[in-house]
C-alpha cells in the first residue's frame, strides 16, 4: 500500500520537475502573460508581416535571482516580424516570427526590467516562444478582429504560460539565511 502511494505521488509530481531551475540557475518561476496581439499583414509582394503585443501583463510566481520573490504583476510588450512558411495554408495563423519583448515586474528587492530577443512559431491558434529567460506556449484567442475567411486576422487576445529561469552567478556575499556570526 505504501509503495502504491509513493508511486502515485511520484507520478503526480513528475510534470512539475520541468519548471525547477537547473543547479547553476539562480532563480526561476512560473509566469502567466496576457495581452492584445496585433498582426499587420505583409504588403503586396512582401514576405514579412509585423506583430506587436501591447498592452500586456506578466505575472510570475517563484524566485528571481535566487532570493527575491516576485511581488505582483508587471507590464509586457513586444514587437517584431513574421513570415508565413511555405507549408502554411495561407496567411492566417501560420507564422514563424522573431522580435523583441520588453517586460517589467516587481520583486521583493526592486523592480526588474528585461529586454530580450524572442522567437516564436504559431500554427492554428497555438504556438511556442522562447527568449533567453522565458520559455513557453501561447494561444491566440477571441475576441478576434478578422475571421481568416473574408478578412485576415489582425487582432486577438494573447494568453501564454512560461517558465522564467535566470542563470546569473549568485552574489558571493549573499548567504540566505544570514551568515552565522
Amino acid at each position: 500500500m505504501r509503495r502504491s502511494i509513493g508511486l502515485v505521488l511520484g507520478l503526480a509530481t513528475l510534470p512539475l520537475t520541468g519548471v525547477v531551475p537547473a543547479a547553476q540557475a539562480t532563480g526561476g518561476g512560473g509566469c502567466a502573460i496576457t495581452g492584445t496581439i496585433t498582426f499587420v499583414q505583409p504588403a503586396a509582394g512582401a514576405s514579412q508581416g509585423r506583430w506587436s503585443i501591447e498592452p500586456g501583463v506578466i505575472n510570475c510566481q517563484g524566485l528571481y535571482n535566487g532570493y527575491r520573490r516576485f511581488n505582483g504583476p508587471g507590464t509586457f510588450t513586444g514587437s517584431g516580424t513574421y513570415t508565413v512558411p511555405p507549408f502554411g495554408t495561407g496567411a492566417c495563423l501560420h507564422h514563424v516570427g522573431s522580435g523583441t519583448v520588453d517586460y517589467r515586474f516587481p520583486t521583493t528587492g526592486d523592480d526588474i526590467h528585461l529586454v530580450e530577443p524572442q522567437d516564436y512559431a504559431l500554427v492554428g491558434a497555438a504556438g511556442a516562444f522562447a527568449t533567453p529567460s522565458l520559455r513557453g506556449t501561447f494561444q491566440v484567442s477571441p475576441p478576434y478582429e478578422g475571421d481568416c475567411v473574408t478578412k485576415p486576422l489582425t487582432r486577438a487576445l494573447f494568453v501564454a504560460q512560461a517558465t522564467l529561469i535566470r542563470f546569473y552567478p549568485p552574489d558571493p556575499n549573499r548567504y540566505i539565511p544570514q551568515k552565522p556570526s
